[in-house]
């Protein structure tokens, strides 16, 4: 068994999932993020059935990598809820692990997140305008405070 995974998530549009694989390999918690084409995706949120159209991502990373990537998804994703699942590769072309492995190593991860939440770029993302109905695919905003937080716990990783 390898010590990469396969992370899956859904974003709501395609400008939001391409943003997303941007800020995931900018700083080297992904090795590769595959778009998919849209996907119509159906669920119960809040007690009520909700079908919406979504981009799904595949994210190559390691699990000594995980955290730090959950942390930026939770950072940058407009979905209070986004789904994030980790699945373990149990075997691959070994030059490829190799390389996912030595694009996602701890070290260049903690630069590339101090770099990121540096004073100079404010420590926070951008993503597109949520829809007047302040819904995004049927989750309801996160709010600032949950921002912060996540801002906050993004940062104590780097200090790791």
């Amino acid at each position: 068994m390898s010590d990469i995974l396969l992370v899956i998530t859904n974003m709501p549009d395609a400008d939001a999932a391409q943003r997303m694989a941007q800020q995931l390999i900018e700083r080297n918690v992904a090795a590769c993020v595959n778009q998919l084409a849209p996907c119509i995706s159906t669920y119960r949120w809040q007690d009520k059935i909700e079908t919406t159209r979504e981009v799904p991502l595949l994210i190559k990373t390691t699990a000594s990598a995980y955290a730090y990537l959950e942390a930026a998804i939770r950072a940058a994703h407009p979905y209070e809820l986004p789904e994030i699942i980790a699945v373990p590769v149990s075997a691959g072309l070994p030059a490829y692990l190799a390389w996912v492995t030595q694009e996602t190593n701890v070290h260049s991860i903690n630069h590339a997140m101090r770099a990121s939440l540096s004073p100079t770029s404010g420590g926070t993302t951008s993503h597109s305008t949520k829809p007047a109905s302040g819904q995004v695919a049927g989750y309801p905003p996160k709010g600032e405070s949950d921002e912060a937080s996540l801002r906050e716990s993004y940062a104590n990783h780097c200090k790791e």
